[in-house]
């Protein structure tokens, strides 16, 4: 974890190992007072006070100093990142805990506990035997296919990354050191394809933990083609290597711990900032850290990015640069080991630019890898590496000044501008690329198991509050019913046919519950890719949104049944209530469920709904019976449960022995539709 201090201006700041420092460190590698801060003539200066310790500033030893946004001042072992705006100072730190330990092994177990990131612990046994070393875990961890395993054998030299833990076994001793979240990204002879078309070819990069990757080239020459593929959307060649920490980006332990941010951030714009953090946990921590560390940590995140006199306030309220800050803050309550960003800059002024930068550059000293594409080149200033391609083609890989040395311009511009058919070609024949056609092994790495809870009951009530926010949606909700009742009281009454009557509250039903569950899942649909991604359960998710809408098309079929109950002889019951339901309700959700998890976006949803609706009007046997229709429309009405529920409605209210097989084939139909549903997004959870 980190934290972040404040200095006062008008106050000297100090830092050292005396108990009245403002930043104390307890070890010996810091001085007893070893540097101080001050604020002199509106400029913030760097004062060293040690002779015999380490203080740098960006990696140069320092006696005195102004500070810059971004600098990095190294006070013996430790890091401090600053960030200015204006003449106000903040400093971001890393938690000070033990970096390394050894252990001297021998064929009898040694129990041993280790204390990681934030409050994380765990206890094992090692054992050195026949030139080896085995690691017993006394809770289960979990290998990047997701397989729970309790142990872990390393032979001699060999290493294992478990989280923020490394082991190594080497002369009979386990070196157990604490690392950072970020994961290193090798890329090797990549060929990227969308279905059979090929988009990218032979790109290679090797990207170190806690760097930021700028992707810069023209439009449409491949930047977002890479970044599908880092999200599973495109497909590889099999020949080509993609490695996350040393395992295959689409593996599911991996893919948990990676952050996609799309320009436009996937939020619920109708929750607050606190409440989006507290989903971005909910779907990432298991509950116990969730309970324990929650609060202090999603209070730290604001912090850091400025969000904290936000936490109160809806999403769609905040601008567009407090938008993207939110969705990196909602991540990072999983501690991603890899961000990926699709033009992070791109809409942003100037200034919320500058602003968005700096928190990178943050996240980056924090150690989490980040890969952005940008056409930005302030982004440019911040990236550690740069990746230009041309065409589907890799034209350069390496440091900025490199960039600029490569292509002899000091003008990122110009690089651009300057691409051309034989930029790759000059690449590939240049010296620069000695990894290339070298493809990359997976690595011994393990993860923590991912112990979400059931999120039923949270998914409960996050559809529900986002139902009542909406508005002018309860306002609909209310107006459709009572309109549509009222208009019916004045078109049928006691004289008027029952099967008139049945079949027009049945068309009723159906319309209210495919409207409400045409659009559930499609309007959210990133969101979800995101939630899938991180190990959601898909039937709790599909279970609330099939039940919410179907009891709001419930209740809104029973208004107008109210009104029309009035002028009529049809009067309800727990039968007739039962029946519409099981045979009606329940079968257009699953239904509308069914296309909204197809549908590419809300407008095609909606496109679909007379081909949905149509089918239970024309083939249901009230306007034509089913012995009159052809032998295609009488195989197609096979499916359509309208059949089913106009036949078993009828039988109710005419007192006629109920068909149970009705009743049968419709619920049948909706688990149909449902299964359907959850296999699809199933299928969206795994990378191609």
């Amino acid at each position: 974890m980190f934290h972040i201090v404040t200095p006062v201006k008008g106050k000297p700041f100090t830092i050292g190992r005396k108990e009245d420092c403002d930043i104390r460190f307890s070890d010996v590698f810091v001085s007893r007072e070893h540097a101080v801060l001050e604020n002199l003539q509106g400029e913030w200066l760097l004062k060293n006070l040690s002779t015999n310790s380490v203080t740098q500033l960006n990696g140069d030893d320092v006696k005195e100093s102004p500070l810059k946004d971004g600098d990095v001042i190294v006070v013996g072992l430790h890091q401090i990142r600053v960030t200015l705006r204006g003449e106000d100072l903040s400093l971001l730190l890393l938690d000070s805990f033990d970096s390394a330990e050894t252990f001297a092994l021998s064929e009898e177990a040694k129990e041993i506990e280790l204390n990681g990131e934030g409050s994380k612990k765990i206890s094992l046994k090692v054992q050195a035997k026949n030139a080896y070393c085995t690691l017993f875990f006394k809770e289960k961890i979990s290998n990047c296919n997701g397989k729970k395993i309790s142990r872990i054998s390393l032979t001699e030299g060999e290493t294992a990354r478990l989280e923020n833990f490394e082991f190594s076994y080497k002369s009979g001793e386990l070196l157990s050191r604490n690392i950072l979240s970020g994961f290193d990204v090798d890329v090797r002879n990549l060929d990227v394809y969308a279905g059979k078309k090929k988009l990218l070819n032979n790109i290679n990069f090797n990207l170190p933990a806690g760097e930021i990757l700028a992707i810069i080239g023209r439009s449409g020459q491949g930047k977002s083609s890479l970044l599908k593929l880092l999200k599973g959307e495109y497909g590889k060649a099999e020949t080509s290597s993609v490695l996350f920490a040393g395992v295959d980006y689409r593996k599911k332990e991996i893919r948990r711990r990676v952050a996609f941010l799309p320009q436009d951030p996937a939020l619920r714009k109708d929750l607050t900032v606190w409440e989006t953090l507290f989903h971005g946990a909910k779907t990432s921590m298991n509950p116990w850290e969730l309970k324990v560390s929650f609060q202090e940590k999603s209070d730290r995140i604001c912090e850091l990015f400025g969000l904290s006199h936000r936490k109160d306030s809806f999403v769609q309220t905040l601008s567009g640069g407090e938008m993207r800050r939110v969705g990196l803050a909602q991540e990072l309550m999983g501690s991603p080991g890899l961000i990926v960003l699709d033009e992070p800059l791109s809409g942003l002024d100037p200034y919320n630019s500058n602003i968005l930068c700096s928190h990178l550059k943050q996240l980056s000293f924090l150690g989490h890898t980040i890969i952005l594409t940008t056409h930005s080149y302030e982004a440019l200033k911040i990236a550690n590496k740069v990746l230009v391609l041309h065409q589907g083609e890799q034209c350069f890989y390496g440091t900025r000044e490199e960039a600029y040395h490569f292509f002899k311009t000091k003008d990122a511009e110009t690089i651009l501008s300057g691409l051309n058919d034989e930029s790759a070609v000059r690449w590939n024949n240049s010296q620069n690329t000695p990894f290339k056609n070298k493809l990359a092994s997976e690595s011994k790495t393990y993860f923590f198991p991912s112990k979400l809870p059931c999120l039923f009951l949270y998914n409960l009530q996050l559809i529900f509050k986002q139902w009542f926010r909406d508005h002018g949606k309860m306002t609909a909700l209310l107006v459709q019913p009572i309109v549509i009742g009222f208009l019916f009281s004045q078109i049928f009454s006691r004289n008027s046919s029952i099967w008139a009557i049945s079949f027009a509250v049945i068309l009723c039903a159906n319309w209210f519950a495919l409207s409400l569950s045409i659009r559930e899942i499609v309007q959210e649909k990133e969101v979800l890719n995101a939630d899938l991604r991180k190990g959601v359960g898909i039937f709790p998710y599909l279970l609330v949104k099939t039940l919410v809408p179907s009891l709001v098309a419930f209740l809104q079929t029973l208004v107008v049944f109210a009104f029309v109950a009035v002028k009529t002889v049809i009067h309800p019951s727990p039968a007739l209530l039962s029946l519409i339901v099981l045979t009606t309700v329940l079968p257009a959700v699953s239904m509308g469920l069914l296309v909204s998890s197809f549908s590419r976006n809300p407008g095609q949803a909606n496109a679909f709904l007379p081909l949905v609706i149509i089918p239970q009007v024309a083939l249901a046997g009230a306007l034509v019976p089913l012995d009159q229709m052809t032998a295609i429309g009488k195989a197609i009405s096979y499916a359509v449960w309208s059949r089913y529920n106009q036949g078993s409605l009828l039988d109710l209210l005419l007192e006629r022995p109920l068909g149970a097989m009705d009743i049968i084939l419709a619920m049948t139909l909706a688990l149909i539709f449902f299964i359907i549903a959850s296999l699809n997004l199933f299928h969206l959870r795994k990378a191609k």
